[in-house]
């Protein structure tokens, strides 16, 4: 059976999520960059700080991504990057700037009708074969949400990276698919019809969390004639999505969208900081600057929402596809609401404020 497999001993569960540290963090400043924080299905308490390492081969990531790509694997996968991980034969692979700024693996099954998505942050990773996080992507933060579907829901997914995060596939292989499945024509990178408008597909793992995976392509998020700015990931569409305002931690450079809200009811605000102090984690704390994944959270009590996501909420992703899972948890949403400091744009309204 093709499940994410846990950082607790290998076993399989129903999901997983991870957040990598980014190097030089913590009460001596000495973090290493392979450290990170650790949850699934069956964590009854917070969040954790892992005993093992990204860079053994032991942790949820490692376990995961071995059982698809060791040698007696009869699984499938597609695997795609907005940065192609290099190779022996290809150390400068070309990556087109067209495509979405989108990353993930969709593992399957066929005949066992099931497998998992794994939705991540992390540029030139994973290479095909390689289970361990590069030794050049340890700097930053980075987010890792992998998720066990049945087959059909694994295609419905396939079909939304093709044509609305329009994901740059590097690795795939293709075992006991059709032709006309989707998750070969990702694949393939066939041709298809540019959708007019985001997709919201509402889906449920294998033991039944409900899920809503959401994205977008360029052609509805790019300016428009006449408009000053395009569409925003993040305000324009999680924000009214799942009716609620929303924090939202991305990577930030060059140009950002920062809280243009006129005449939107949902609100957006930038997590400029993190501080896990506020989580139990004393003396670990960084900026933005220092974050490389992609995750929001709804502002309002009577909802736990959280989005993890591949693309980020700067206006250079007007011209990109992408997309995230959003779900209900409440203590990951509990964590992410208290180590986020946001932007204080709003001087009106403040979290407390926020019905």
């Amino acid at each position: 059976m093709l499940s994410p497999l846990s950082d607790k001993g290998g076993k399989p569960v129903d999901w997983w999520f991870i957040y990598k540290l980014p190097m030089n963090v913590g009460p001596k400043k000495g973090s290493t960059g392979f450290e990170f924080l650790y949850y699934d299905s069956t964590s009854l308490g917070p969040i954790q700080l892992s005993s093992t390492s990204l860079d053994q081969s032991n942790s949820a990531l490692s376990l995961t991504l071995n059982e698809l790509f060791s040698k007696k694997s009869e699984y499938g996968y597609v695997a795609w990057n907005d940065e192609i991980p290099p190779t022996a034969f290809q150390p400068k692979p070309k990556n087109k700037g067209s495509k979405g700024h989108s990353k993930g693996i969709i593992a399957f099954s066929k005949t066992q009708n099931c497998g998992w998505y794994l939705l991540h942050s992390t540029p030139r990773f994973p290479a095909i074969g390689e289970t361990q996080l590069p030794e050049d992507e340890r700097k930053f933060g980075q987010t890792y949400f992998c998720v066990s579907l049945d087959f059909a829901s694994l295609n419905q997914m396939a079909q939304v990276v093709q044509t609305q995060n329009e994901g740059q596939v590097y690795g795939f292989n293709l075992a006991g698919l059709s032709p006309k499945d989707p998750l070969s024509a990702l694949a393939q990178q066939s041709s298809f019809s540019t959708p007019l408008q985001p997709a919201s597909l509402q889906l449920k793992t294998q033991a039944g969390m409900p899920l809503r995976f959401i994205s977008k392509n360029k052609a509805w998020s790019e300016i428009k004639s006449g408009d000053q700015t395009g569409k925003d990931f993040w305000k324009d569409l999680v924000g009214p999505e799942l009716g609620s305002n929303m924090d939202v931690e991305t990577w930030r450079r060059g140009m950002v969208f920062g809280d243009q809200d006129s005449g939107k009811k949902e609100k957006t605000m930038d997590v400029v900081d993190v501080n896990l102090g506020k989580a139990g984690f004393e003396g670990y704390g960084w900026t933005y600057d220092q974050d490389h994944s992609k995750w929001g959270f709804s502002c309002e009590s009577k909802s736990h929402w959280l989005v993890i996501a591949d693309i980020n909420r700067q206006l250079s992703q007007e011209k990109r596809g992408g997309g995230g899972l959003a779900f209900e948890n409440f203590q990951l949403w509990n964590f992410l609401s208290a180590i986020s400091i946001p932007e204080k744009k709003f001087e009106t309204q403040s979290h407390k404020d926020i019905a």
